[in-house]
């Protein structure tokens, strides 16, 4: 099961690496991100067998919020 988790994630992301910018696709986007961080937040304190992938979609969107913020960091001390 694992192995496969891992290959359709491969496949996925590089699926995503081939669209040219994701910038044209912002809206959507963001209402993907949106529905992931609601199902994260509503399925953080099931038991992590019933759904697997939780822990992942957690530690993804922390990153992806460290990233935001250290960009509006970086543009700020250029606006300085």
């Amino acid at each position: 099961m694992a192995e496969t988790d891992g290959l359709l994630r491969a496949q996925a992301i590089e699926a995503y690496e081939a669209i040219p910018s994701l910038d044209a696709h912002g809206e959507l986007t963001r209402a993907i991100l949106a529905e992931v961080a609601l199902l994260t937040r509503k399925y953080r304190c099931v038991r992590r067998h019933d759904v697997p992938h939780i822990a992942e979609l957690t530690g993804l969107l922390d990153v992806l919020w460290q990233e935001v913020q250290m960009a509006e960091a970086e543009a700020a001390e250029r606006m300085i």
